[in-house]
C-alpha cells in the first residue's frame, strides 16, 4: 500500500504547517514585525472541529488582550517585583467577572512576559506587538482550518464520549 504525505503526517499537521508559514510571512513582510506570536497562534488555531478552533483562538485572543494591557499598564510605571505581582489580582478578577476562567493561564503568561522580559520604557511596544502577532496568527489559523479541507464543526457524540472516557481512565 502506497502512503501519501498527507497520510503520513496527517491534514492537520499539513494546515498547522500551512498557518504557520502564512502567518511568518504576513508578519515578516507585510506587517515588518516580528513573527513569532503569529506562529504560535496559528499552531493555537488549528484544532480538529471548527467549534474547538474558534474556541482555541477565542480563549488566547481573550487572554493576550487581557494580560498584555494589563501589562502594559502596570509594567510601564513600575519595576517593583510586589506590585508587578499584585497585578496578577485585576487579571483572575476581569477573567472570573467575564466567566472566561480558561483565558486565565494564557493572561498571565503575557502579563509575566510583558512586565518581567522588558523595560518601563518599552514595555507597550513589546504587549501591543504581542496581541496584535497572537491576533494575526489565529485568523490565520482559523482561515487555513476552515478553507483546506474544513473540518467537522463539532465533534462526532460518540468520539466526544469515548474521549472523555479516556480521559477519566487516565486521572
Amino acid at each position: 500500500m502506497r502512503k501519501t504525505l498527507s497520510s503520513f503526517l496527517g491534514l492537520r499537521t499539513l494546515k498547522t504547517v500551512i498557518a504557520v508559514v502564512l502567518a511568518a510571512m504576513l508578519m515578516k513582510y507585510v506587517f515588518h514585525q516580528s513573527m513569532f506570536f503569529a506562529c504560535i497562534g496559528a499552531v493555537v488555531a488549528v484544532e480538529k472541529t471548527v467549534s474547538s478552533s474558534l474556541r482555541a483562538a477565542v480563549i488566547r485572543n481573550i487572554g493576550t488582550l487581557i494580560g498584555g494591557l494589563v501589562g502594559i499598564g502596570i509594567a510601564s510605571f513600575t519595576g517593583n517585583i510586589l506590585i508587578i505581582s499584585l497585578g496578577l489580582i485585576p487579571i483572575i478578577y476581569i477573567h472570573n467577572a467575564a466567566n472566561k476562567r480558561e483565558s486565565i493561564v494564557p493572561a498571565a503568561i503575557v502579563y509575566f512576559a510583558v512586565a518581567y522580559l522588558n523595560t518601563m520604557e518599552n514595555a507597550w511596544v513589546y504587549g501591543l506587538s504581542r496581541i496584535f502577532g497572537t491576533f494575526v496568527g489565529t485568523v490565520v489559523g482559523l482561515a487555513v482550518n476552515f478553507l483546506i479541507f474544513r473540518p467537522p464543526l463539532e465533534s462526532d457524540p460518540a468520539e466526544t464520549q469515548s474521549e472523555n472516557l479516556a480521559i477519566m481512565e487516565i486521572s
